[in-house]
């Protein structure tokens, strides 16, 4: 038994001997098809990569030149392989498809309009609602500014409410050359009057407010059209006074007038701005509505008004944190039945703020600038002003309180139905959102006629106001 198992033992590793004998013989010849497949293959492969390099380029070359012609892709940075030639399987990044997602919704988010000149026009706006009370009768029941005589049945008093303040615009934005940026802004509301029907009070008519274009450098800017004239351009804190400043006729001179100015900044902190103005003389006309403009004292004058400002600023708005003090002027004319005459105003006004605590205001001495308000609306020698305190105790909540006055100079004769005009106020502004704000105010208005007692009116505006 033990004799076999040692035979049977013998031939095997004979066996395996002659076996592997056998396979050395032939392994070159394998090795070496086996190499020479292994080169084919690499050499296909790196054929492959660069086909998939040329492509990959030619892609990249194309997405620069998209966005260079302003067409942007699924995402912006991003170059989209072609397929390869190679099928592999591919899979989908959840993280990456929500980006994608991303990026096309604030795409879609930026809407954008555009002119027949293929510029693009930013729509904006407000939607102002106030509810009032007067306990008097003063001339503008949303926004008054003269107290007039009672009525005949001795009822005094009003309460209403009122959207024609409510405004809308747009501002397009032009190319720039040469280092210039041309824009223009267009905005109007609705505080043109109201028809003459039964329910005309909801009926408010449209009304222009500043239409411009502007061109601006570096430090020179050149504007043409209506904006708010450059004599004295600050204004009282008021979100229920829209259509017409705070204080119009009690010490803060003010109009939107069709104008050509010049802008140049004299360094970092000085601004110099001088235009003329159109001859607006202030008539009041004998009729509630005209189809066309008819010339009255200051258009007869032909020649326009002028008017300029030296503005000196420090600090920064954004870190609530500046300082701006102007010195302004206006010279005119306004043809009468004795001949010309002089309209002159000079003014100072500031705007400042430390943190959570600000001022403004404004002082101005005139003769017959009842176009802007000045002399109560009167053709008169007048001075007068108004300053105010601003508090910002939060980001969202604002406090404001100020008063007013303009009088007239010399010795008026006591013909005139005003010699004296009187407010005071005080807003409490809370902003919802950015674009939502609310607003309680107060305005307390005192006229004092040329003969008999003062005229006093108590004034409560309740304003929500939305921004589009």
């Amino acid at each position: 038994m033990t004799s076999r198992f040692v035979q049977r033992c013998c031939l095997v590793v004979l066996a395996a001997l002659f076996a592997s004998g056998a396979s050395a013989q032939s392994r070159p010849t394998d090795v070496g098809r086996e190499v020479a497949a292994l080169r084919a293959e690499v050499d296909q492969l790196r054929a492959e990569l660069q086909e998939l390099r040329t492509l990959v380029a030619g892609d990249r070359t194309a997405g620069q030149q998209l966005r260079r012609e302003g067409v942007r892709g699924p995402s912006d940075g991003q170059v989209t392989d072609p397929a390869p030639a190679v099928p592999v399987q591919q899979t989908v990044d959840p993280q990456a498809s929500l980006e994608v997602l991303r990026t096309q919704i604030a795409e879609m988010a930026e809407i954008k309009v555009e002119s027949t000149s293929r510029m693009p026009i930013k729509i904006s706006g407000t939607i102002h609602t106030n509810v009032f009370a007067n306990s008097a009768a003063p001339n503008w029941l949303d926004s008054p500014n003269i107290v007039n005589v009672p009525p005949a049945d001795g009822h005094e008093g009003s309460f209403s409410a009122s959207l024609r303040q409510t405004r809308v615009g747009a501002t397009i934005d032009g190319p720039t050359l040469n280092g210039v940026r041309a824009n223009g802004t267009l905005v109007m509301d609705f505080f043109g009057g109201i028809p003459g029907f039964a329910t005309g009070q909801v009926m408010g008519l449209p009304r222009l407010l500043v239409a411009f274009a502007r061109f601006e450098g570096t430090r020179t800017a050149v504007e043409v059209g209506q904006d708010q004239m450059i004599m004295a351009p600050v204004d009282p804190t008021s979100l229920a006074s829209f259509a017409f400043p705070a204080l119009f006729r009690s010490g803060n001179l003010y109009l939107r007038t069709p104008q050509a100015r010049i802008e140049q900044a004299l360094g970092p902190h000085v601004k110099v701005i001088g235009g003329i103005v159109a001859p607006i003389g202030g008539d009041v006309p004998g009729e509630d509505y005209r189809f066309v403009p008819q010339a009255f004292g200051g258009e007869r004058s032909r020649r326009p008004g002028v008017q300029a400002r030296v503005a000196a600023s420090g600090g920064d708005r954004e870190t609530s944190r500046y300082i701006d003090v102007g010195l302004s002027g206006h010279y005119g004319w306004e043809r009468r039945s004795a001949g010309l005459a002089d309209s002159f105003a000079s003014a100072i006004d500031f705007s400042v703020r430390r943190d959570w605590i600000g001022a403004a205001g404004e002082f101005f001495v005139a003769e017959n600038a009842d176009a802007f308000g000045g002399g109560t609306g009167l053709d008169a020698r007048t001075r007068g002003g108004w300053a105010e305190l601003q508090f910002h105790p939060a980001q969202r909540l604002s406090f404001a309180a100020g008063a007013g006055i303009d009088r007239l100079r010399g010795d008026p004769p006591p013909t005139l139905p005003r010699h004296r005009n009187r407010s005071a106020y005080g807003t409490t502004i809370f902003s919802l959102t950015p674009e939502v704000q609310a607003s309680f105010e107060y305005h307390w208005l005192a006229t004092q006629p040329g003969t008999g007692a003062e005229r006093r009116n108590h004034h409560f505006d309740w304003v929500l106001a939305y921004k589009f």
